[in-house]
């Protein structure tokens, strides 16, 4: 069966009656596909699952922890006031389209993520951009050597540049490409972009030259299938190698079959509730509140994680250092929910409330399932007398919705990029992130306090201090409740016995370069 299903499948690239097929292509079964393939133009899981085999950046992750070693730089320095960022190319690199790596490719880059208005730049949509708002300068010293300068000494700058928007792209590819280089990805990465037919299956192929060695596997296959039953009966016939973002009884149930591989290690993320702080009645604090309280998240966790989820406080992962676990929740209590919405009631808040819930339609590490955690909340809700209408998107359209503020409330969370709590804490509730073209401060929460602590701790270079910075951040932004931090999940993977050396990394980020196949 799998030989006819990975015919049909290669057919589409190579013809199966054609040359010489790849014999070792890794098949990876998820819920959607990727939205573009360029870094500085998305934040979606499914694109940075490519992206992060086609691109390399300066430093990456060691292979199983977060610490940061060298990758396309192999070394770096930085001067004694901290502004200014030395680093050492690699030498003999190439991009996949034959050209050298070199410090204008470095150049070219980074100034594309950072300069306004650059002429290489056909989409203003850059939803990292404020992540490298310090970075002020960059220039090539020679060609292997390029020096960042910043505005201000900045804690987490060197974890930025592992970061996937910091990937570096061709420059040659870029200016042949323009607009469309997002369909063209070129990088310097293990793996080489070959084909994409959207919605059906996206195509990767070894790089033989990639620094690092070619990898074990001759290419990998993304099937896009949102039905998680399917993916679940493809990995069972042996016709997909992983699957990801199953809902958590699938796993369970998939764990006791001998030829299955469940992989777990705990998650550095967030699913909450988004609420638009701009938009009324939800402008209200005492409204948000009640949302809060109308919440049963313990029941929650049962129904739609089947258990393996916590209960979160705060955005900011108990996993991450700066996570403040001494909150003290605001604990399931609909008399409480109704208290507050009579309160108001008694200020002029028109009662009945009716609200929108923007659902996304296929799962996220964060929300396995989101169908079923959008249901339950509307039934909690509807127990306290707020009326809910789900309003279901595909993934890129409800997130590009969201970002623009079009939601009243909507289902969101974060993983995290990096392991700082100002990838969670700035990225998401800091003024700095709303705009009306794609800001991730999806409640547009604004509060100078917060933001004034956030950029301290953005400078302050003591990590215990920052430590403090934040858990003052924490406490203000659970006090104003501008959102409802739901769950934080273990990240789960399913694969089949066939595959072997693929770890999965405390980042979430899915590095394919030394998995194996025994075929």
């Amino acid at each position: 069966m799998r030989s006819l299903l990975f015919c049909l499948i290669v057919s589409t690239f190579l013809g199966c009656g054609g040359p010489a097929l790849p014999s070792n292509i890794l098949i990876y079964g998820r819920g959607d596909d990727a939205d573009r393939l360029d870094p500085i133009h998305t934040d979606i899981g499914e694109s940075v699952t490519v992206m992060c085999n086609i691109y390399d950046t300066l430093v990456t992750y060691d292979e199983e922890t977060l610490d940061l070693v060298p990758s396309l730089a192999e070394s770096w320095s930085t001067s004694d006031d901290g502004l200014e960022w030395t680093f050492h190319l690699r030498k003999g690199v190439t991009f996949h389209d034959g050209t050298p790596l070199d410090a204008d490719a470095v150049l070219f880059s980074l100034e594309r993520l950072t300069v306004p208005m650059h002429p290489f730049v056909f989409d203003q949509v850059i939803p990292y951009v404020q992540s490298f708002e310090a970075i002020e300068s960059v220039s090539a010293v020679d060609p292997l050597t390029v020096k960042v300068r910043l505005k201000r000494p900045t804690a987490a700058f060197l974890t930025t540049m592992a970061m996937f928007p910091a990937s570096i792209v061709s420059p040659t590819a870029v200016k042949k490409y323009e607009g469309e280089f997002w369909k063209h990805p070129v990088g310097t990465g293990p793996f080489q972009f070959d084909s994409w037919n959207v919605n059906q299956q996206l195509t990767l192929l070894a790089f033989d030259d990639h620094w690092r060695g070619r990898p074990e596997i001759d290419g990998v296959i993304f099937l896009p299938v949102g039905e998680s039953a399917v993916r679940v009966k493809q990995l069972l016939r042996g016709e997909i190698d992983i699957a990801d973002n199953l809902p958590p009884a699938e796993i369970d149930s998939l764990s006791k079959n001998p030829e299955v591989i469940v992989q777990e290690k705990e998650g550095m993320n967030t699913g909450y509730l988004t609420m638009n702080n701009d938009k009324a009645p939800l402008d209200d604090q005492r409204i948000r509140e009640a949302i809060w309280y109308a919440i049963d998240r313990d029941q929650l966790i049962k129904s739609a994680y089947s258990g393996h989820a916590t209960k979160a406080v705060t955005l900011v992962p108990p996993t991450l250092w700066g996570s403040h676990s001494d909150l003290t929740d605001r604990d399931y209590d609909p008399a409480k929910a109704k208290q507050l919405l009579a309160a108001a009631a008694a200020d002029g808040v028109p009662m009945p409330i009716r609200l929108q819930l923007f659902v996304m339609t296929d799962p996220r590490p964060y929300m396995q399932q989101p169908r079923q955690t959008a249901i339950f909340i509307k039934d909690s809700l509807a127990k306290v007398g707020i009326e809910t209408e789900i309003v279901t998107n595909q993934n890129s359209q409800h997130f590009r919705r969201m970002t623009r503020g079009e939601h009243q409330l909507g289902l969101a969370g974060w993983t995290a990029d990096m392991p700082d709590p100002d990838n969670f804490l700035y990225t998401l509730l800091d003024l700095d992130n709303i705009n009306d073209v794609g800001g991730n401060n999806m409640s547009r929460y604004r509060s100078q306090k917060v933001h004034d602590l956030l950029a301290q701790a953005k400078v302050e270079m003591n990590q215990e201090k920052r430590a403090e910075l934040y858990r003052e951040a924490q406490e203000e932004i659970f006090a104003d409740a501008p959102l409802v931090p739901l769950v934080h999940t273990s990240v789960r993977n399913v694969q089949s016995k066939a595959v072997s050396g693929y770890l999965l990394h405390p980042s979430s980020l899915t590095r394919l370069r030394l998995t194996k196949l025994a075929k």
